[in-house]
């Protein structure tokens, strides 16, 4: 499931999960997928944004300071991970989504009625 979510896949059967890159479909065009299993489910994929983009922060700005230490050069990398983070989070969005899909499946499996309103979803689609 990781794998297609790393590619902004459905995690459940690897169809298109977007429309655009950042418009996330209701549901999943092949298996009837609903993508957003309760109110407040983003909340996880914010949370991996976060986290990611605190890692870019901490990777360009510690590893900036090494590399360059003693003369480590102050506005340059103030320039380099103020554009990262402004970046990072933005480009990253939609790929958490699909991360956080895929994650919460694996540990929050269909419940027997989202199974079935995802037959129903695929067999009669739009």
């Amino acid at each position: 499931m990781l794998s297609r979510a790393l590619r902004r896949k459905c995690p459940r059967c690897g169809a298109g999960a977007f429309v655009s890159y950042y418009r996330l479909r209701e549901h999943c065009p092949r298996c009837g997928l609903q993508f957003e299993r309760e109110e407040g489910y983003w909340v996880g994929a914010l949370i991996i944004n976060t986290v990611i983009t605190f890692g870019v922060f901490l990777a360009i700005f510690v590893g900036g300071m090494v590399l360059t230490w003693p003369e480590v050069p102050w506005t340059g990398l103030m320039v380099v991970t103020v554009s990262a983070m402004a970046i990072v989070p933005v480009a990253f969005y939609p790929l958490s989504k699909t991360v956080w899909m895929a994650l919460e499946l694996s540990w929050h499996p269909l419940e027997p009625e989202e199974v079935s309103q995802a037959s129903e979803r695929s067999a009669h689609p739009g």
